[in-house]
């Protein structure tokens, strides 16, 4: 879990970083579909080869799952399938959905206080990219 601990002189340039914030994941998530639509059309391909051979030889071809070696908290994943390469991106596109989700109500339930001109150090913590807290110094 990542945490980051930001200052800002307003409520206006919170929202302004959580909009960038926005910005960044909603391009991150347009890149990570395409590349997701590619890995799918590789995997139809997969699918359709290992068809066509059957049909070739009669008999079944073995899956090409590559090799997987767990290194404790991380996964390494030797020439992985299409299959095991799309699953992986559909976590990847679902996680980003829910801090896109997460940073839009965050910022629905801020932006009322961007209306009060306070001159204060507002201090953000975040957790995996998200305002956890935040601590108003005046």
């Amino acid at each position: 879990m990542s945490t980051l601990v930001k200052e800002y002189d307003s409520f206006s340039a919170l929202l302004k970083a959580i909009d960038e914030q926005l910005n960044n994941l909603r391009q991150q998530l347009a890149n990570y579909l395409r590349r997701l639509e590619d890995v799918r059309a590789k995997a139809e391909q997969e699918r359709k080869f290992k068809e066509f051979l059957k049909t070739l030889t009669g008999e079944e071809t073995p899956p090409t799952q590559g090799k997987i070696v767990d290194l404790k908290d991380i996964k390494l994943y030797i020439n992985p399938g299409a299959e095991s390469e799309s699953a992986l991106l559909e976590d990847l596109i679902d996680r980003i959905n829910r801090s896109i989700q997460a940073l839009q109500t965050a910022r629905k339930y801020l932006e009322p206080l961007a209306g009060f001109d306070i001159e204060a150090k507002i201090v953000v913590l975040y957790k995996e990219g998200v305002p956890s807290a935040i601590i108003i110094r005046y």
